[in-house]
């Protein structure tokens, strides 16, 4: 049985990393993003240094402001408490979640990356309210990690005590067998960070 501890809408989940966003400022395509549909954003940044992760991280957390939409950041824990964004997400091998929860504090959402069922059968649903799983179709983001497959997908969602959401190569197109596998939302980078028109996400909405 999932447990759903906290209030939070995993249907379209943006992960918002300047590094998909066709050269455009990330935090306005966050803020428009909010504007459009999704229901939850994450920040990411593999590359920048952690002076301008923590900068970039504030300004999206004003530009989020009254939207109602929650801003995650992903791996910096200690940034998404310092400035007190709605949570973090973190991957296997970063900080270990009960460390994460510890620092967030009991209210604030933890996402962690989980992929494998050892992976899942580690999870402590007191501690870690959502995960992230893929990719479940070729991605140009994580290119050396299997392709999971709707079918091996929705054995991994079968497995996880909480709410999972799928993540990688994830189109209109695609999405509806994604969501038939069991996901409690899906993940995109390029899909609404590199679109033409960022509104047009909304033919990805459960």
């Amino acid at each position: 049985m999932k447990l759903f501890p906290k209030s939070f809408d995993l249907s379209l989940y943006f992960i918002a990393d300047p590094a998909c966003c066709a050269s455009r400022d990330v935090v306005a395509i966050a803020r428009t993003a909010a504007e459009a549909g999704v229901t939850l954003i994450q920040y990411r940044d593999k590359i920048s240094s952690k002076e301008h992760v923590w900068e970039t991280a504030r300004r999206m957390k004003t530009a989020l402001a009254g939207t109602g939409v929650p801003l995650l950041i992903n791996d910096y824990v200690d940034i998404a408490a310092e400035i007190g964004a709605n949570g973090a997400h973190i991957g296997q091998g970063d900080t270990i979640p009960a460390e994460a929860r510890g620092l967030l504090g009991p209210d604030a959402i933890l996402g962690l990356t989980a992929f494998t069922e050892d992976h899942i059968s580690a999870i402590d649903p007191a501690i870690v309210d959502y995960i992230g799983t893929g990719p479940v179709y070729p991605t140009l983001t994580d290119k050396g990690k299997p392709v999971l497959g709707p079918q091996r997908f929705a054995e991994l969602v079968s497995l996880s005590p909480v709410p999972v959401v799928g993540i990688g190569g994830i189109t209109a197109d695609n999405a509806g067998a994604v969501r038939e596998a069991g996901a409690d939302g899906i993940a995109v980078m390029r899909a609404i960070g590199a679109a033409d028109d960022v509104f047009a996400c909304r033919a990805l909405i459960f």
